[in-house]
């Protein structure tokens, strides 16, 4: 029984990523671009209203400007 000791890896294992540095701050392209995409979602999240809540917002006051 002959075997190997060392592991097999995927051909792309042994590839050098892509990393930013900003002074003693260091990331990866890859999770840079995540947290980018994360912050956007964010941000439209707080930015775009849901759907409809406009036109009952308005038809509460209506109702509410009525009843007076």
């Amino acid at each position: 029984m002959t075997g190997s000791s060392t592991p097999i890896l995927h051909p792309g294992a042994a590839a050098v990523g892509h990393y930013v540095h900003w002074g003693v701050i260091q990331i990866s392209a890859a999770n840079l671009v995540i947290i980018l995409v994360m912050i956007a979602v964010f941000v439209l999240a707080l930015v775009v209203p849901f759907p409809g809540s406009r036109s009952e917002t308005r038809r509460d006051q209506e109702d509410s400007d009525d009843r007076h």
